[in-house]
Formats: C-alpha cells, sequence, structure tokens
C-alpha cells in the first residue's frame, strides 16, 4: 500500500506532535509503502522514506493545487490529510485527520469574520469529501457531526500518544528553577485555555513557596493583569517557547501539572505529563476525560476553589500523588503511536475496500 501523508505541519506546535508519531509509527507498518509531503526546507519525520517537498502555504488555495499536482504526480493508493486542508482537486482515496473545531466551537479563537468563514469553508469541504474522517477523540467526532452533519457515519476515533515524545532525551531545567517546587501547565493564553482560573485558584494556595510555571508562550504581564496587584503574581512565570528536551525537564521535575482547559480536540500535554511521572489535575471538559481516565484528579471547569483543593490534595498527600503517578504510567502505556497507526492502516484498507 503506497500512502502520501501531508507533513506540512510536522514542526508545528500540537499538529506537529501528531504528524512526528504517527508518521514514524506508520513507517514499521508491513507492507507499507510511506512517501511524505513536507514543508520546503524541512526535514521529513521519517529521513529515509521518500519526500517530497511543497512550497506553498498549507491553507488556502495555491496550497491545495499544490497538493492535488503532488498527489497526482505521486500516484499513492490512498492519500491522507493529516489536518484538515486537503487537495485541489481530489482525485485519489481521501483520509482526513480533523484535529477538532476550535476556531467553530469557541468564540474569539478566530476573530476576523474573513478567517471564520474561509476556515468553515475549507473544514466544510474536507468533511465533505473524504472518503473517510479520523478525529482524536470521540468528543472530536461528535463535534464534526454538530457543525457537519452526515460526517459521523465516516469518522473513526483514534486516540494519540505521547511515547514518541516522553522518549526523547531530557534537558535540564533553567537556572532560574533549581531548587524551587512548582506546578507546570502551559503558556497559551486564548479563552477556552482558561488560564485565569488556574492563576485564580494558584493565589489561592497556602503555600506562597511554589511557583507557577505556564511553559510555551511570553504574553508579558498577562498573570498581573489577572490578580489585579496580588503578590502572588510574581511567583507566575511564563517560559517563552522551549525545546522538546526543556519541555520534558519541566514536565518531570513538577510537583503536578494542571490543566484548566475547556476545549480541546484531544489534549495531548496531560497524557505528556502522566507518561512523564508527574501527577495530573484537568477541569472535566471536553475530551480531556477521554485521555485521562481515571488517572488525573478531575474537577469542574472554571471552579477556581475546586482547582485550588484539588492541588492542595495532591501537593500534601504524598500517597495520593504517588497513585496518580502510578495510574498516569499505566494509561499512558495504553495510547501508543503503534496501536495508533495500527488502527489508521485499517482504516486506509476499508476506504481502499470500498
Amino acid at each position: 500500500m503506497r500512502v502520501l501523508l501531508d507533513c506540512r505541519m510536522a514542526t508545528w506546535s500540537g499538529i506537529g506532535r501528531y504528524c512526528q508519531g504517527l508518521v514514524r509509527a506508520l513507517a514499521e507498518q508491513p507492507d507499507f509503502e510511506l512517501v511524505q509531503m513536507v514543508a520546503a526546507g524541512s526535514a521529513p519525520p521519517v529521513p529515509d522514506a521518500d519526500a517530497v517537498e511543497a512550497r506553498r502555504h498549507p491553507f488556502g488555495i495555491s496550497g491545495a493545487l499544490e497538493f492535488g499536482s503532488i498527489a497526482r504526480r505521486t500516484a499513492p493508493d490512498v492519500v491522507h490529510a493529516l489536518h484538515f486542508p486537503t487537495p485541489l482537486p481530489a482525485m485519489h482515496p481521501l483520509v482526513v485527520t480533523m484535529q477538532d473545531l476550535t476556531p467553530l466551537a469557541v468564540p474569539g479563537v478566530m476573530p476576523t469574520a474573513v478567517k471564520r468563514a474561509a476556515y468553515r469553508w475549507w473544514t466544510g469541504r474536507a468533511a465533505r469529501i473524504a472518503d473517510s474522517l479520523i478525529t482524536p477523540s470521540e468528543y472530536s467526532a461528535r463535534d464534526l457531526e454538530r457543525f457537519f452533519p452526515g460526517s459521523a457515519a465516516r469518522a473513526r476515533a483514534i486516540p494519540l500518544a505521547a511515547d514518541d515524545f516522553t522518549g526523547g532525551p531530557t534537558g535540564s531545567l533553567p537556572a532560574w528553577l533549581e531548587g524551587r517546587r512548582y506546578i507546570l501547565s502551559m503558556g497559551n493564553t486564548k479563552p477556552h485555555k482558561d488560564l485565569p482560573t488556574l492563576i485564580k485558584a494558584f493565589a489561592a494556595l497556602s503555600d506562597d513557596s511554589l511557583l507557577l510555571v505556564l511553559a510555551g508562550t511570553d504574553p508579558g504581564d498577562y498573570a498581573a493583569s489577572v490578580l489585579a496587584g496580588d503578590s502572588a503574581a510574581a511567583r507566575v512565570r511564563f517560559t517563552g517557547r522551549v525545546t522538546d528536551d526543556a519541555l520534558r525537564a519541566l514536565y518531570a521535575g513538577a510537583v503536578l501539572f494542571a490543566y484548566p482547559s475547556l476545549y480541546e480536540g484531544f489534549g495531548l500535554p496531560p497524557l505528556e505529563a502522566m507518561a512523564l511521572g508527574t501527577p495530573v489535575v484537568v477541569a472535566g471538559a471536553a475530551s480531556v476525560l477521554e485521555v485521562v481516565g481515571d488517572a488525573a484528579l478531575v474537577v469542574a471547569p472554571g471552579e477556581v476553589f475546586a482547582f485550588k483543593d484539588a492541588m492542595e490534595r495532591v501537593i500534601g498527600d504524598s500517597g495520593l500523588s504517588a497513585d496518580l503517578v502510578a495510574r498516569g504510567h499505566a494509561r499512558a502505556r495504553e495510547l501508543t503511536w503503534a496501536h495508533a497507526a495500527k488502527q489508521t492502516v485499517q482504516v486506509y484498507r476499508e476506504v481502499l475496500g470500498r
């Protein structure tokens, strides 16, 4: 079986984890020929497999036309778009992974009407023309049906995994964190990530020696604006962008990982934290419950004091913390890229058998 995979976003945060992990696992499948379409100048996820460069941006007409041209030239049995951009025209059996529908589901994420309309058109086209759709969670499959009725009949939920990421080398903590106890979360300040709930919960903790470390972005005085003069704002630190090695060190060194997000297509960070031995507290929203199973403390979304109480329980109870770590390891072992690849190949076979 020869499959063309759209790996143009393999270096992007979020979607890049999926591209890298799945494509590498697919390369290990028997009777499988991989063709990777990568962004110009980017290394393919699997260096010794076939690759072809694409020079246009993935989003928009020119990128879609280039995708279609590459598909005709490489003559695959199946084309797999790992995100919603699809080939134009689509002339081969087509599988599309729809990671999430955040811009449609969450007001304010995509602020301009023109961009929202374009996004809805492209995602709607993908949902309409795909022979099969893959989502990372059952929640995302239901969302797909909500926005594009009739698509659920062709959708299969295949969970993501963390073993490709967590198996990499672990770097060192930054000097300013050495010897400090800290809670870790991710630093995206988009509204559905609900960082204000976490920051306010952190400020209410009785232990004022802790830091709250928010990895990934650097939004300046965001914490100070949320806490409006509370002295705890000085203990909230944004790391800015970090390497994978550094992120693994941050996960492994934290006393707990907190995830207040209200909407996710999957929610990979809690799984990464569990795989690296960190106890996890999450908001019980969207797909995150599917990810963590019974391996995390779950609190009501948006509830500051529920988050505060859950974090204090983990920090103050070594037995609970150890139990969550053990459950987290077990949960992470259940979700692997090898398993995801086998399920994905089954989708390809079903498409070809129709």
